[in-house]
């Protein structure tokens, strides 16, 4: 996990800008505390910063990145999984400066765009940017500028998995960083940068350039509803690949568990792939007594890693909540309710391991949350996959990576994996489908029957069946069901009646519905409702709400499917 920051456009000259580029990159500097580097063009016209968290290649591996010339330079945060794949087939193993997986982007950038003409605008033609980045397997926010030709592209993983905004200033240039913080102070707007996605960016007028998808999956076209059957021991060699490439690293790896299926799976499939020896740590958390740290101690047991496991108080995630509004820059309160104990979790694991693998996405991929048995049809559940996974970056992923960044921790997450995704949400959905009305099959069947011993020509054992055929238990539930209790008890003293009636007033834009809703957009507001950027924030921001159900809350607990069903009013 890194920070970058980049600006293209300033006028106000190179000490000016070094001045900026170093303010704005220290708030970043919880990302990457192992080094600092900064790179200022001789007008100031171009500057870029980095805050590194060293992963691979620690003693090199140095950002900003240049070529030979020190006319083009490359800052990335990402991970590149087949970087060696590309030296070899693409760049014929030129020499490269260092080991570091990021370092292809530079001279893969240099050969697609050789020799070609910018176009009547003065932008690169978005197919050598759409191919070079396309050809990435990782996760990746990326910026590349051409200081020669004065154009630029940045860049964003097809899920979103690695931060990027983006902003403009009244002087026209435009800026780019891991996280809106780094930004609100100089820009009038900051919004998240689309997935899937590159920007093309010219010297005459930065911020007048193009978004342009490079990122078109099959799956995605509009009406499309797939009919293959799933392809079972394809899915489990596919996610055991992505396992696998997640464990490219120079420092220690470990694994959160919170003895639901996901985690456990890549537990359990990293353990599998690790070299004998390896000291592997894993971590649970929860309140003391809670469903996901007996789970977690139980998986564990079995695959025999070096356990941690921190217990927490309702009080002691009160406390921290405006630390977690801080990192995370929103108030959703799903995020909210999930990313505090991942946030206390977080703090603990950084004493043993720089990068931790997680089970983020499958839900998503692979259709896991209680609501979703009660999709009309499959093409229904499948849209909804799809919805889910589009705004993933604003949800999940978003928890996930400032949770752990905050505590300047790298997350992996093998269930994101791009050739994974394409085959989870490529397949029919009528195989996804669950509930009653399907023999009572439980959510995400696929996977755990893909990984079940004597199944599907699998013959190991992953995990105890209790483990593999578990229900899914929300991770803010698997805590332990008096977290969300406590949070709303908290937040029902905290505020009165007469404000909840009045929250449209005051929130004019997405008001609260909820006293919980309202505590935790009180306290966004306090901590960046001061800057002018802060709607374009706002509108990133996007409530997780479970379809087809009675209710609004997100808790998987409220769901009548859910084996410790509990009405809102209980």
């Amino acid at each position: 996990m890194c920070g970058i920051f980049g600006v293209l456009g300033l006028s106000c000259g190179a000490d000016a800008a070094r001045a900026i580029t170093t303010e704005c990159t220290r708030k970043l500097r919880h990302r990457g505390p192992d080094d600092e580097k900064f790179f200022i063009s001789a007008d100031g016209w171009c500057a870029l910063g980095f805050a590194r968290l060293s992963i691979n290649d620690p003693a090199h591996g140095a950002q900003p990145m240049h070529n030979d010339a020190v006319t083009t330079h490359a800052v990335t945060n990402g991970e590149i999984y087949n970087h060696e794949a590309l030296h070899k087939e693409r760049l014929d193993n030129a020499p490269l400066h260092s080991h570091s997986d990021c370092e292809v982007i530079l001279p893969l950038f240099e050969q697609v765009t050789k020799g070609v003409e910018l176009d009547s605008e003065g932008l690169l033609p978005a197919e050598p940017a759409t191919a070079l980045y396309d050809g990435l397997r990782g996760v990746f926010a990326s910026l590349v500028v051409d200081e020669a030709r004065g154009v630029f592209v940045a860049a964003r993983d097809p899920i979103g998995v690695r931060p990027l905004f983006y902003g403009t200033s009244g002087d026209g240039a435009m800026w780019f960083a891991s996280e809106a913080k780094a930004l609100m102070a100089h820009c009038g707007r900051v919004t998240a940068f689309p997935p899937g996605h590159v920007y093309l960016g010219a010297r005459g007028s930065p911020a007048a350039g193009r978004f342009v998808r490079y990122y078109t999956p099959a799956y995605a076209k509009p009406g499309l509803v797939p009919t293959t059957p799933v392809d079972l021991p394809a899915l489990r060699a596919n996610f055991e690949r992505a396992v696998s490439w997640r464990l490219m690293s120079d420092v220690p790896v470990g694994v959160f568990i919170s003895g639901g299926l996901d985690s456990s799976l890549v537990a359990s499939v990293a353990k599998k792939h690790l070299p004998p020896g390896y000291t592997f740590h894993s971590f649970s958390c929860g309140l003391e007594g809670s469903p996901d740290i007996a789970a977690a101690q139980k998986v564990a047991d079995y695959l025999g890693t070096t356990h941690h496991v921190h217990t927490f108080t309702v009080a002691e995630g009160i406390e921290a909540l405006k630390d977690v509004i801080t990192h995370l820059e929103t108030y959703d309160v799903t995020t909210i309710r999930a990313s505090t104990p991942m946030f206390l979790l977080s703090a603990e694991v950084r004493k043993y391991v720089k990068v931790v693998l997680s089970g983020e996405g499958a839900d998503e991929v692979l259709a896991g949350y209680a609501y979703m048995h009660n999709a009309p049809t499959p093409a229904d559940l499948h849209k909804e996959c799809l919805y889910l996974v589009n705004r993933l970056h604003t949800a999940d992923v978003l928890r996930g990576d400032r949770s752990t960044a905050a505590h300047c921790l790298e997350l992996r997450v093998p269930f994101l994996d791009r050739d994974f995704v394409d085959m989870g949400l490529g397949f029919d959905p009528a195989d996804k489908s669950f509930g009653p009305d399907h023999g009572d099959r439980i959510e995400k069947w696929a996977i755990r029957q893909a990984f079940t011993k004597g199944e599907a020509g699998n013959t190991e054992e992953y995990l105890p069946k209790e483990i593999l055929w578990r229900q899914k238990e929300q991770f803010s539930d698997g805590v332990g069901y008096n977290w969300i209790d406590g949070l709303r008890d908290h937040c029902a003293a905290a505020v009165s009646d007469e404000a909840l009636a009045n929250a449209a007033s005051r929130f004019t834009h997405d008001p609260p519905k909820s006293k919980e809703a309202y505590f935790y957009r009180d306290l966004f507001e306090s901590i960046y409702g001061q800057y002018e950027a802060v709607q374009g924030l706002r509108a990133s921001i996007q409530r997780w709400v479970p379809k087809w159900s009675d209710t609004e809350d997100p808790s998987g607990r409220v769901q009548k499917i859910h084996v410790n069903f509990k009405k809102l009013d209980e």
